[in-house]
């Protein structure tokens, strides 16, 4: 395999990373998309749940855990071929990038973990304290946004960076980062109610920000494929030799 399919392959991560993760929620597996319970679940009603789908939802906690290990690559991805745009200075959006990531892998691993935590001693664990963890679940699950929107800023505004006779991305491909910054935001106000489509079974707090995080996902997937397809891997107006590479160097 050649270094240019390598990283074809990185830039197909994210569709594995959304199929995996798709997957392993859906109801067949562990039904949190849609959402088999709700925050007024009774604990009978969630100890209930688990008790009757334990396997299910094992198993979708054990595929999303390894789809969750094709996020990182992916947004390694975008990150390595923006990085050519900061053109010999300080990489801080590159970086920024990089850190925003970090956190939403961890995020995602944590979400899956927390799953078969849950599960792991359903049957013997209290109906309150399972009550309890569900929520966790869910709660991590979408209120954790304002990484991915600093992240999406951070492509957006390299894109728009770009000066090179041939951009990295295209300008368009900045706005899909600014409009996804924004409209991930809905399911925020979660935390404030238990009914109603701000809820975190409701259409603002789930559906619509996972509608916009993977068909994000789905674009910035085609580009970074479409772009290493494209280009031979280099910026042309790109000099990594003029970037100071310590405090004593004079430049």
């Amino acid at each position: 395999m050649s270094l240019k399919k390598a990283h074809v392959w990185a830039g197909w991560t994210g569709a594995i990373f959304t199929a995996g993760f798709l997957i392993a929620c859906i109801p067949p597996l562990a039904w949190t998309i849609p959402p088999k319970l709700s925050p007024t679940s009774s604990p009978a009603e969630v100890h209930r749940f688990y008790v009757d789908h334990l396997t299910q939802i094992r198993a979708g906690a054990w595929l999303g855990m390894v789809a969750s290990a094709f996020y990182y690559p992916w947004g390694a991805a975008i990150a390595a071929m923006t990085r050519r745009i900061e053109n010999g200075r300080p990489p801080i959006l590159t970086y920024t990038q990089l850190g925003a990531v970090g956190v939403a892998v961890f995020n995602s691993v944590l979400y899956f973990f927390w799953m078969a935590y849950c599960a792991f001693r359903a049957e013997t664990m209290d109906p309150e304290m399972l009550r309890s963890l569900n929520d966790f679940q869910y709660i991590l699950l979408e209120f954790e946004v304002f990484p991915l929107s600093l992240w999406a800023i951070a492509i957006g505004l390299l894109i728009l960076l770009d000066k090179s006779p041939k951009p990295v991305f295209p300008r368009w491909t900045a706005w899909v980062n600014f409009w996804f910054a924004g409209l991930v935001m809905t399911g925020q106000f979660m935390i404030f109610f238990k009914t109603g489509p701000v809820a975190w079974n409701g259409v603002l707090a789930l559906y619509w920000p996972a509608s916009v995080f993977f068909t994000w996902i789905c674009i910035m997937s085609y580009m970074v494929i479409k772009g290493v397809n494209s280009e031979d891997g280099v910026t042309q107006d790109a000099d990594q030799q003029n970037y100071s590479i310590g405090p004593a160097d004079p430049a």
